[in-house]
């Protein structure tokens, strides 16, 4: 989604960017799980039946240095050879089974043996990710979470109930009190849809709906009012709201960028426009609705997608 296209083609991926991936989808496994329940136990979930992940042990030392802050890790001293020792360690393991069918290798995903420092996705394969993702990624999640749960040297932490998927994967409700903060001056405390003035009754709302790309990124966080929010619910902005939080990304991203990434949050405007694009252009092909206001929503329609044509969006040229 972030670096592919409609086209399909093949697409090269750099093993540091797939490094880094797996650091930012096992990090929020390196916290201690507690469930809270009687003859219960607290402690690093295991990933492995034998010796914990060899990724877990490689993000563990600077997971401490930095109180657990993945946006303080990513400019730590140490992060560039950690992300290498992580894709390494996704070079020899799961890119050497994930296509092993049958005792047999069949490289319908990527050829292998890679070449140095990359991951080359057959044609067709980055196309059919992008399309059907949610899919995908409700499989993964799935036999993630089982995978934990059916380790027995998990069962001391767990129990018999858990909020174990919460814990792996966030939550698209999280409490995101502190990102508020920061928004309200941001957008002159008001909403950023309907545009009358904040109350306490506002929230944080995922401008790309988190059943769409559930990753809280700072740049895809806007303040709106509780209403508008629930009412626009799972649904994609109309042309207007798109228009607007593009404007807002080139004028205040530097800043919504800055102040929360010291809240640990990732900060990468150009990855959250590529995954608006996505987003949009997914929504123009399933002619999908784009709300608008309470009770107001329109078709999304081919010219949504030229917003990201204009200055600063992902489409121009370089």
């Amino acid at each position: 989604m972030e670096y592919g296209d409609d086209s399909g083609d093949a697409l090269p991926l750099e093993m540091p960017w797939v490094g880094e991936k797996f650091a930012e989808l096992y990090w929020r496994q390196l916290a201690e799980y507690s469930a809270g329940l009687p003859d219960t136990t607290s402690g690093v979930l295991h990933q492995n039946h034998g010796a914990q992940a060899a990724v877990v042990r490689s993000l563990r030392t600077i997971y401490r240095a930095t109180a657990g802050n993945f946006s303080l890790a990513r400019v730590h001293d140490a992060w560039a050879d950690t992300v290498r020792a992580v894709a390494s360690t996704v070079r020899t393991m799961p890119l050497r089974y994930l296509q092993v069918l049958g005792g047999k290798l069949e490289p319908f995903l990527y050829r292998y043996p890679c070449r140095p420092g990359f991951i080359d996705l057959n044609p067709g394969v980055a196309f059919n990710f992008r399309r059907y993702q949610g899919l995908i990624q409700q499989l993964a999640r799935a036999g993630w979470v089982e995978h934990i749960r059916s380790n027995k040297q998990n069962t001391p932490m767990l129990g018999q109930l858990d909020d174990l998927e919460s814990f792996m994967f966030g939550s698209a409700r999280a409490a995101l009190g502190d990102v508020a903060s920061v928004l309200a001056p941001l957008q002159d405390h008001l909403c950023f849809y309907c545009r009358e003035r904040i109350d306490q009754r506002a929230e944080v709302d995922h401008f790309v709906p988190w059943v769409r790309y559930p990753r809280d990124t700072a740049h895809n966080f806007v303040l709106a009012h509780r209403g508008c929010n629930n009412a626009k619910r799972d649904m994609l902005a109309g042309q207007r709201h798109l228009e607007s939080w593009m404007s807002h990304l080139q004028k205040k991203g530097g800043e919504i960028g800055g102040q929360l990434r010291q809240l640990g949050f990732v900060a990468d405007s150009k990855c959250s426009i590529r995954v608006a694009l996505w987003a949009y252009e997914q929504g123009v092909e399933t002619g999908s609705i784009g709300w608008i206001a309470q009770g107001h929503t329109e078709p999304l329609v081919d010219e949504c997608l030229s917003v990201f044509r204009r200055p600063g969006g992902c489409l121009q040229p370089s």
